[in-house]
């Protein structure tokens, strides 16, 4: 019997409790939201904002894969997967204009150029450091 009266008093208890909470988080949720923010910007992203070699966002970065990388994506865009896609969005911008769809024709053709010119692109963006 003494159980049961505890396991009353604890549940009425946690109810309580959940209920009061939810009613001071849904009061003060502009406050709390704003002050979790702070938080996170102020301990969250200590160690991130040093761009040194050692640590920080800059810790893993290894210029050869880079550059690796970019030439690998360069070449993909540059070559036959390159005419090809420039070839299925000019047909795409030609059915698109057909119809009316106007818009998305010259969305079509810009895809198409922007594959020949995506080196020029990379140099612009990330001045030159693609190989």
């Amino acid at each position: 019997m003494e159980v049961a009266r505890l396991q009353k008093t604890v549940n009425d208890v946690s109810i309580w409790a959940f209920v009061r909470a939810g009613h001071l988080i849904k009061k003060n949720e502009a406050t709390l939201v704003t002050l979790f923010g702070f938080a996170i910007l102020t301990f969250g992203l200590h160690d991130v904002v040093y761009a040194g070699a050692g640590r920080g966002a800059g810790a893993g970065y290894n210029g050869e894969r880079f550059d690796e990388t970019c030439q690998a994506i360069l070449s993909l865009f540059e070559g036959e997967f390159g005419a090809l896609l420039a070839a299925a969005a000019g047909m795409g911008a030609i059915i698109a204009s057909a119809m009316g769809g106007f818009k998305m024709a010259w969305s079509l053709l810009v895809v198409s150029v922007g594959s020949f010119i995506l080196r020029e692109y990379k140099d612009l963006f990330f001045n030159g450091e693609c190989g």
